[in-house]
């Protein structure tokens, strides 16, 4: 009996290890006005309420671009202003499939505007072939938890 239970305890930990290293890397990078610094100590926290906000996205203009009715150019517009000012962008090292409301997307990057400083007020994601979508409809409680979780530069 103990031999048997010895196994399936190193069976779930190399099960866990196994899970645990294939995770991809990321990173967590806070831009404000053209300037960006790696998130530190809060990178856990931020990864996973950005995670979270994106989870909570029902309409993209990949998947829903006659809901979302916003033209490429517009899209990319839209995403060039978020990114010169404040923002908080997560960089997989491999695509990853992330589980919307509006449905599954490969994501390289997920982009968020904090341009507002009481909630997250923009939401991209760049997928696995560089293209940036617009994501809609998502969880307001989740952005305002967000962007209080996001250090001021002078505590970072």
């Amino acid at each position: 009996m103990r031999l048997h239970t010895s196994c399936v305890i190193a069976l779930l930990l190399a099960s866990s290890a196994y899970a645990a290293s294939s995770q991809p890397a990321s990173t967590v990078v806070l831009g404000h006005n053209g300037q960006t610094r790696v998130a530190g100590e809060s990178a856990d926290t931020l990864r996973k309420l950005g995670i979270k906000l994106l989870e909570s996205s029902n309409f993209n203009t990949v998947s829903h671009p006659r809901i979302m009715g916003l033209s490429i150019p517009t899209v990319q517009s839209q995403y060039r202003e978020v990114v010169a000012r404040d923002c908080m962008v997560i960089t997989f090292d491999r695509p990853v499939k992330i589980r919307t409301v509006g449905g599954d997307v490969s994501v390289f990057e997920i982009v968020i505007g904090l341009g507002r400083p009481d909630y997250a007020n923009a939401l991209f994601t760049i997928d696995d072939r560089s293209r940036v979508a617009s994501h809609g409809k998502y969880s307001g409680a989740i952005g305002i938890e967000l962007r209080k979780a996001v250090p001021t530069a002078a505590s970072a």
